[in-house]
C-alpha cells in the first residue's frame, strides 16, 4: 500500500505543460491525471528526462481519454485505463536525475496530477521509463483529403512524437519490431449529413472484425462503435493481436457526402492503441 505521506498533488490552471522536477534521493511516479475542460483534438507527451515515452490523447471529437477531476468511474482516468490495457508494471516513473514533463499541444483548462515519491534507484528499463525499448503507442492518424465525395479515405497522416513509428495506411512493420494491438478508437464529427460510416483495418488481406463481407466496423456519428468515454471506462478493447515484421497495414474509412457540406481534412482521427515491441 502506498503511504499517504508519499503522495503529492499538483494543480495547474490554463496550462500547456506540467513538470515534476527531479530531486536528489527521490524517484517520482505518476499515479493519475485528470483534466477539467479538456481541449478538443489535443494530446500530451510524457517526457522522462529528455525522452518522450508516450503520446496520450486527451480528447478527439466524441472520444474522451482523460476524465475530469469529478465524475469518473472508480475515480480513475487515463493511468487507470493504461494499467488495464498494459498491466500494473507500466508506470510513468523517473529517477532522481530526471524530470517528468507532461507537454500538451493545446492549452487545457485545469490539469490535476497525483504522483508518488519513493526512494531513488528505479529500474529505468521497465515499460514507461526512460531506458525501455518498448513503447506505449497510441498510433493516432488522420486524413489529408477533405471529404467532398462519397468514397473511401485513407488514414494517411500520423500524429506521433519524433522517433515513434508512423503507423498509417500502407505502413509495413519493419524487421526487428512488432505492434501488439490492444484497443481501438475513432473520434468522428459531421458537417450536415456528411460524415464517416465504416472503418477498415487490414493485416495483409485479413480485415479485422469483418473478414467475410468487408463492410467494416461502424464509426457513424451517433453509432460509433469506437468511441471512448473514460468517465465510464468505455473503450473498444480487443484480445492482443500481433502485427508481425513484414506485414502491411491497410487503414481506411468510408464516408458519405451530402452534396453540400464538405468535411475538412483532419476532421476524423483513428487510433490503434497498443505496444511497440520486439518479436
Amino acid at each position: 500500500m502506498v503511504a499517504f505521506q508519499n503522495i503529492r498533488y499538483v494543480r495547474k490552471d490554463s496550462v500547456s505543460e506540467v513538470k515534476i522536477p527531479a530531486h536528489s534521493g527521490e524517484s517520482h511516479k505518476i499515479l493519475e491525471i485528470f483534466i477539467d475542460s479538456p481541449a478538443n483534438n489535443s494530446y500530451f507527451d510524457v517526457i522522462i528526462g529528455t525522452k518522450p515515452v508516450a503520446r496520450i490523447p486527451v480528447k478527439y471529437q466524441d472520444c474522451l481519454f482523460v476524465a475530469p477531476y469529478t465524475g469518473s468511474l472508480r475515480n480513475v482516468s487515463i493511468i487507470g485505463l493504461l494499467k488495464e490495457l498494459y498491466g500494473e508494471e507500466l508506470a510513468f516513473e523517473a529517477d532522481e536525475d530526471e524530470d517528468i514533463t507532461l507537454k500538451f499541444n493545446a492549452t487545457q483548462g485545469t490539469v490535476h496530477v497525483f504522483y508518488e515519491v519513493a526512494e531513488a534507484g528505479i529500474d529505468k528499463t521497465k515499460l514507461g521509463r526512460s531506458q525501455c525499448d518498448d513503447y506505449v503507442l497510441f498510433a493516432i492518424s488522420t486524413h489529408t483529403s477533405a471529404i467532398s465525395a462519397s468514397a473511401n479515405y485513407k488514414f494517411d497522416k500520423a500524429i506521433v512524437p519524433t522517433g515513434f513509428p508512423e503507423i498509417i495506411d500502407g505502413f509495413v512493420i519493419p524487421s526487428g519490431r512488432k505492434f501488439v494491438l490492444k484497443a481501438l478508437a475513432c473520434g468522428v464529427t459531421v458537417s450536415g449529413s456528411t460524415g464517416p460510416t465504416y472503418m477498415h483495418l487490414y493485416d495483409e488481406t485479413f480485415e479485422f472484425f469483418d473478414p467475410e463481407t468487408h463492410v467494416g466496423i461502424s464509426i457513424e456519428n451517433g453509432k460509433n462503435m469506437l468511441t471512448v468515454d473514460i468517465k465510464t471506462l468505455d473503450i473498444f478493447r480487443v484480445e492482443d493481436y500481433e502485427f508481425v515484421p513484414g506485414h502491411k497495414i491497410t487503414w481506411t474509412f468510408d464516408a458519405v457526402y451530402d452534396g453540400t457540406n464538405t468535411l475538412a481534412a483532419e476532421s476524423i482521427y483513428g487510433m490503434l492503441i497498443g505496444l511497440w515491441t520486439k518479436p
